[in-house]
C-alpha cells in the first residue's frame, strides 16, 4: 500500500464531542522530564516515522510552561504514561494561524482500551479554551483507524491539490464514510 501524508481540518472548535476516561486511567498534563515518556510511547506505537530521541526537542522546544498547557499524557493505574497528543498550533498553515493536533499516540500495549477519543476530546478542548477557532492535523493514509476517529470529531479532509484528491480517493474507496466517499 503506497504511504502518503495527509491532511485533515476541523472547520471550527464547536461541539466537540465527549469522551470520559475509562475508570482505571488518568488524564495528566505535562511534567518535567516527560520526553523520555513520549519517546518510549512513540517508539512503541510509531511504525511508519523513525523515531529518535531527539525529537521531542525538534518538534516541542523546551518551554515547560508552554508544554503544560498543551500536552497531554494518559497514565495507566500505575502512573505509567502510556499515550499522548498535543494541543499544537501552527501560525502559518497556507497563511493562517490554525491550531493543530498533534504527535496522537497510544502505546500498542493499550491500544483498544478506549484512550484515543478521550485524549482527542480533551486536546481539541484545550485548542479551544486557548482561543483557537479552527485546527488541523497531519496523518498517513495508511491509517485507517486514525483516519476514522478523526471524521468522528469532525474532522474532514483538506484537499488543495490533485494529488491530494487522489490519494483521498484512494482512501475513501476502503472507508465507507459520507465525507470521502463522495471525493
Amino acid at each position: 500500500m503506497d504511504i502518503q501524508e495527509i491532511f485533515m481540518i476541523r472547520p471550527d472548535l464547536e461541539n466537540i464531542p465527549e469522551h470520559p476516561l475509562p475508570e482505571s486511567f488518568k488524564l495528566r498534563s505535562y511534567h518535567k522530564g516527560d520526553e523520555e515518556n513520549w519517546f518510549q510511547i512513540y517508539k512503541a506505537a510509531d511504525h511508519y516515522n523513525k523515531i529518535y530521541s531527539a525529537m521531542f526537542k525538534e518538534y516541542f522546544g523546551a518551554d515547560e510552561v508552554k508544554l503544560g498547557r498543551r500536552q497531554f499524557y494518559i497514565c495507566d493505574k500505575d502512573e505509567r504514561a502510556i499515550a499522548t497528543a498535543t494541543s499544537w498550533y501552527n501560525d502559518d498553515y497556507h497563511g493562517e494561524s490554525l491550531g493543530r493536533v498533534h504527535w496522537v499516540a497510544v502505546h500498542p500495549d493499550y491500544q483498544g482500551n478506549g484512550l484515543a477519543k478521550p485524549l482527542i476530546s480533551n486536546v481539541l478542548t484545550r485548542l479551544k479554551d486557548l482561543g483557537h477557532k479552527r485546527c488541523y492535523l497531519r496523518t498517513l493514509s495508511v491509517r485507517t483507524p486514525a483516519i476514522c476517529l478523526y471524521l468522528s470529531f469532525g474532522f474532514k479532509p483538506d484537499i488543495r491539490t490533485e494529488a491530494d484528491k487522489e490519494v483521498w480517493r484512494k482512501i475513501g474507496q476502503r472507508l465507507n464514510h459520507p465525507e470521502i466517499k463522495s471525493i
